[in-house]
């Protein structure tokens, strides 16, 4: 026994002393600066750009390897950075093993360690038109790194977007042909990662340099809106909106599994729980044709709480659907998304039913169908947008069918004084990046009607029969309803330079038939209405007043002006010049040469008087005319 154990203490000393000797012979006869050239060039190969512009030195514990410090790298376009300090080593075990002869040419590698220190890595656009990505104080360690399948663990710490914190933690396994470098397949397991308040949780696999993948990634419950300010702090280019609940967007949470294949096809599907509401997104990839589909699912959605704080910022409540053009504005392929809605609540109303179909080639949109149920009626529209220009144009054929407009303009005019039901076909078209914009390139045309339309603000009749009593006719009605029930109305209108122009507009109440043509300005909710009003008879209902054979079967005018605004005030009264002429030879007569002499003052001059015509009209009209 005993010279069993000096034969083995003689071996293991023996074993030292080889190894020491090594140790010194690298140390003395191999400087690894020398091997820059070479290890530059080889990794020149395989389209890594490397520029080693510090030191290399020797690491001999706890495991053999290099020290590189200063190290710059670019990789093909898609990333670059520079590395203070990466550290490559192997066991002393594992560095046994390998084959002298054929040395790192065969298939195997030994297990080692890679570790960064103080890294910078830009990560190049993923998509055009998006924006680089930059991780800083970027520090990882790889244990036992392998590449024939072990299972080995991997940490990492960054800063993204110049102070989020980027925390990741897996088990890897890596099957890589040595000779060509390619990943033959890779298996992340036990994936924990965190980006600020949020956690992503999950594993996947890929195959054949990544050409194939598959697995299933999800996240924690957590505060978008919190996320967004976080970043938006050093990274202006992604801002946190205002909404109008403090509570939106703090609860969000999502979940995805994927089978892709960059040969065939692949597909995604995702749940995005959004503050308790779900949406369902599935998408299929056809790469052999570079086709995108995209479906979009939910049984409701309340948006009220995800508008601007302030309710005038328009642009930032366009933006919060710009989401669903973002597949078609990057995908440079055929695109087809259907969304699927049950129910969406805005503010003061609700839509339901919603069903969109869109179809994208560039950054050109077609919307194939439209259709929703709104304020107990329909609405259908096709249509086409045009985002290449800077400014950009669209068009769009609807139709509206039975739209309640007791219930609609209250939500979406501040106005209560029409009703009925409205139905109308329209082709618009236009240009602009904001709602200003878009008003003012308004262009198009259509035809409406409104069944049963009732018009609160004034009596027609009464405004009819109190013009009427110049005349001599006879007001026998002293209690008139408060506002006007008309039949059907027809017409059509036109859209050009922020206005909308009413044209051939029919209705009648009575015997009294109304014809008019007006102007609503859509920016400032103002309108001006022309009606011609003719009593058929000589009365203008059972129940009103007698008319004068002198506007029997004539048209008497009014001009009625006003505004949509909440507490907007409307003004009718007829046509002064009409008036004044039917007045001649009757009132000016009954009125006497008095009304019109003009007085003389004690100081010869001639006194200021107000118009006859006017001071007579001036009692009528300011009762029940204004």
């Amino acid at each position: 026994m005993g010279r069993v154990i000096k034969w083995l203490l003689k071996a293991v000393i023996s074993l030292l002393v080889i190894i020491i000797l090594a140790v010194g012979y690298l140390l003395v006869a191999v400087d690894p600066n020398d091997l820059k050239p070479e290890i530059e060039t080889g990794a020149a190969s395989q389209g890594l750009e490397l520029s080693l512009n510090g030191n290399l030195s020797w690491q001999f514990l706890p495991q053999i390897g290099v020290v590189a410090e200063k190290v710059e790298f670019a990789h093909r376009g898609v990333a670059s950075g520079r590395i203070e300090e990466l550290r490559l080593s192997v066991s002393w075990t594992e560095l046994f093993n390998i084959d002298l002869a054929s040395g790192l040419s065969s298939n195997y590698l030994p297990v080692g360690s890679i570790t960064v220190s103080n890294g910078t890595i830009l990560v190049a656009e993923l998509a055009p038109n998006t924006f680089p990505v930059q991780f800083k104080q970027v520090n990882a360690k790889v244990n036992n790194f392998s590449v024939a399948g072990d299972r080995f663990p991997i940490s990492a710490s960054a800063q993204i977007f110049s102070g989020l914190a980027l925390e990741l933690q897996a088990v890897v396994a890596v099957e890589a042909n040595t000779n060509s470098l390619v990943i033959e397949k890779i298996t992340v397991d036990d994936l924990e990662t965190s980006i600020g308040n949020m956690q992503v949780n999950g594993h996947f696999s890929a195959e054949n340099n990544f050409a194939t993948a598959q697995g299933t990634l999800g996240s924690n419950s957590f505060d978008l809106q919190q996320l967004l300010k976080t970043i938006s702090i050093n990274f202006p280019v992604v801002k946190s909106p205002a909404m109008s609940s403090a509570d939106a967007l703090t609860a969000v949470a999502w979940n995805s599994s994927f089978n892709s294949d960059a040969e065939g096809l692949s597909s995604i599907n995702t749940q995005l729980n959004i503050d308790g509401q779900v949406l369902s997104i599935a998408s299929k990839i056809d790469h052999s044709i570079n086709n995108l589909f995209m479906r979009v699912t939910g049984d409701q959605f309340d948006i009220s709480d995800y508008l601007a704080a302030n309710s005038s910022n328009s642009q930032q409540n366009g933006a919060l659907f710009a989401p669903l053009a973002i597949p078609f504005a990057l995908w440079l392929g055929r695109s087809q998304m259907e969304l699927s809605l049950g129910k969406l609540n805005l503010p003061n109303f609700e839509a339901n039913n919603i069903y969109i179909n869109l179809f994208g080639n560039q950054k050109v949109l077609r919307l194939s169908s439209f259709n929703s149920d709104i304020f107990s009626g329909q609405i259908n529209a096709t249509g086409r947008l045009d985002m290449r220009p800077s400014s950009p144009t669209f068009a769009l054929q609807t139709s509206l069918t039975n739209i309640d407009l007791e219930t609609a303009l209250p939500s979406i005019a501040d106005s209560s004084d029409i009703t009925g039901l409205l139905s109308l076909e329209a082709s618009i078209e236009g240009a602009g990046n904001s709602a200003d914009e878009i008003i003012a390139a308004l262009r198009g045309e259509g035809d409406m009607t409104i069944a049963d339309p009732r018009y609160a603000a004034i009596n027609a009749e009464e405004m009819f029969c109190n013009a009427a009593a110049l005349f001599g006719s006879d007001i026998s009605n002293s209690s008139w309803p408060q506002g006007t029930q008309f039949k059907t109305l027809t017409g059509s209108f036109q859209l050009s330079d922020g206005k909308l122009l009413f044209k051939d507009m029919n209705s009648a109440t009575g015997n009294l038939t109304i014809k008019s043509r007006g102007t609503l300005e859509l920016a400032q909710q103002r309108f001006k209405i022309i009606a011609d009003t003719r009593v058929n008879g000589s009365r203008t209902s059972a129940s009103g007043c007698s008319v004068n054979k002198r506007l029997q079967n004539r048209s008497l005018p009014f001009i009625c002006s006003g505004s949509f605004d909440q507490g907007g005030n409307t003004s009718c009264k007829p046509d002064d010049n009409l008036i004044r002429d039917l007045l001649k030879g009757s009132v000016y007569e009954q009125l006497g040469e008095k009304l019109f002499k003009t007085p003389v003052t004690s100081d010869g001059n001639e006194e200021q008087q107000s118009d006859p015509l006017k001071s007579l009209l001036k009692g009528i009209f300011n009762k029940n005319l204004k």
